[in-house]
C-alpha cells in the first residue's frame, strides 16, 4: 500500500438487533395466565365488611358467618377498635351472598344455650362461636360497616314456624330463652328471645306457639309467669306448695289460658301483658277450640 492510498476504514454495522420472536410467545402466554388467575381470585373473593361489637368473647379468626343454616362468610380479623371501648371484627362475605353487605343487615354472635329438653348452639359450646346474619326483606344500599347486636333481634313472623307473640313483663324473673309456654300444663310453645325495652320500663319476651296449637291463642288470652315454686300459708288451711314441671322450676315457664268465651284468633306478632302470677279464675276457663293434628 503506497503512502498516498488512504488507510482502510472498518465499517461497523449499527443496526439494532431484533429480539427473537421465540421469546414473545411465552411472555404473552405468561401474562395471559397471570391475568386469568388474578380475575379468578377476585371472582372467588367477596366484599370485606367491618362489624363493631361491645363484647366478642369466644369469637376467633376463622369463625363462620351463618345465614339460614349455611356459611355465608368468614371472620378475617378480631381486634380492639381505635377507641379501645369496642371490638372490631373484619369479615369476608362469600361471593354468592354479597347482597348481605347492605344497609339493614343484622349481625350477632351466637352463644351456647342448654336446657333440660334441648341443646342449642352446641357447636359454640365445644368450639368457636359464630356470627348469625339476618338481612332485611328489602335490603338497602351497599355498606361496609355495621353495628353488631349484643343479643338476637326480635324475630319477624316470616322467619318462624308457628305463631309469634310478644309479651311484656315487669321483669324476666326466671324466664329465659328456651322456657316453655304451657297450656293446661302441656308444652305448646317456647320462649325464643328476651330483651329490655327501649325505654327500660319493661322486659319484652318473644314466644313461638307451635302451628297446631296456634288456634288456642285469642285476642283475650291471658299469659302469666309460671316459673318456680309457689308457697301459700293460711292459719286454718296450713302450708301449701305449688310447683310446675321440673323444667319450669329450673328454667322458668309461661302459662297461658283462654276464656270460655274465646275472642278472635290472635294475629302474628300480637302483643300481650305477662301477669306476674295466675288468677285462679283463669284456671276454670274451658273453651272448646279445635286444634290441628
Amino acid at each position: 500500500m503506497s503512502e498516498n492510498e488512504p488507510a482502510p476504514v472498518a465499517v461497523i454495522d449499527r443496526q439494532p438487533r431484533r429480539m427473537s420472536t421465540l421469546w414473545i410467545a411465552p411472555v404473552i402466554a405468561l401474562a395471559f395466565v397471570g391475568g386469568l388467575l388474578y380475575m379468578q381470585v377476585r371472582a372467588e373473593r367477596g366484599p370485606i365488611v367491618s362489624i363493631t361489637f361491645d363484647d366478642a368473647s369466644g369469637l376467633e379468626v376463622g369463625a363462620n358467618l351463618i345465614h339460614r343454616g349455611i356459611r355465608v362468610g368468614v371472620v378475617k380479623d378480631v381486634r380492639l377498635d381505635k377507641d379501645l371501648s369496642s371490638v372490631l371484627v373484619e369479615a369476608e362475605i362469600a361471593p354468592h351472598a354479597e347482597g348481605l353487605a347492605a344497609e339493614g343487615t343484622q349481625f350477632w354472635i351466637v352463644r351456647p344455650e342448654v336446657s333440660l329438653d334441648r341443646v342449642s348452639g352446641l357447636d359454640t359450646l365445644l368450639g368457636p362461636r359464630y356470627i348469625a346474619v339476618r338481612p332485611l326483606d328489602a335490603p338497602g344500599k351497599t355498606v361496609r360497616r355495621f353495628e353488631g347486636l349484643s343479643e338476637p333481634p326480635r324475630l319477624p313472623q316470616q322467619a318462624v314456624d308457628g305463631l309469634l307473640v310478644h309479651l311484656h313483663a315487669r321483669s324476666a324473673s326466671s324466664i329465659s330463652t328456651g322456657s316453655a309456654v304451657l297450656y293446661r300444663g302441656m308444652r305448646i310453645g317456647r320462649v325464643v328471645g328476651l330483651r329490655l325495652a327501649g325505654d327500660a320500663t319493661n322486659v319484652e319476651i318473644d314466644a313461638i306457639i307451635e302451628p297446631r296449637f296456634a288456634p288456642l291463642v285469642r285476642e283475650n288470652t291471658r299469659f302469666w309467669d309460671a316459673s318456680g315454686v309457689g308457697v301459700d300459708f293460711g292459719l286454718f288451711r296450713g302450708l301449701s306448695v305449688a310447683a310446675g314441671p321440673l323444667d319450669s322450676v329450673l328454667r322458668g315457664a309461661v302459662g297461658m289460658a283462654t276464656p270460655t268465651k274465646a275472642g278472635e284468633r290472635a294475629q302474628a306478632g300480637a302483643e300481650f301483658e305477662l301477669a306476674p302470677a295466675v288468677d285462679n279464675d283463669w284456671l276454670d276457663w274451658k273453651p272448646e277450640i279445635k286444634i290441628g293434628e
